[in-house]
């Protein structure tokens, strides 16, 4: 389940890394809502992406 786990963590990072260079690129060509949807999806990604990559402490 683990490596489950991991796997679809490295797939958002790559769906947040991916969103964010469209996002970039409809700035590049004037799309405003398109960039902004597209940077927040990104962010959005990378902070689950992140969560899930996230040790998780073992409390005593």
């Amino acid at each position: 389940m683990s490596r489950a786990i991991d796997a679809f963590a490295v797939v958002l990072l790559f769906a947040a890394a991916s969103a964010f260079g469209f996002g970039i690129h409809a700035l590049g060509l004037r799309e405003d809502f398109k960039a902004i949807y597209l940077l927040v999806i990104g962010a959005l990604a990378l902070r689950a992406s992140t969560e899930l990559l996230r040790p998780r402490g073992g409390g005593s």
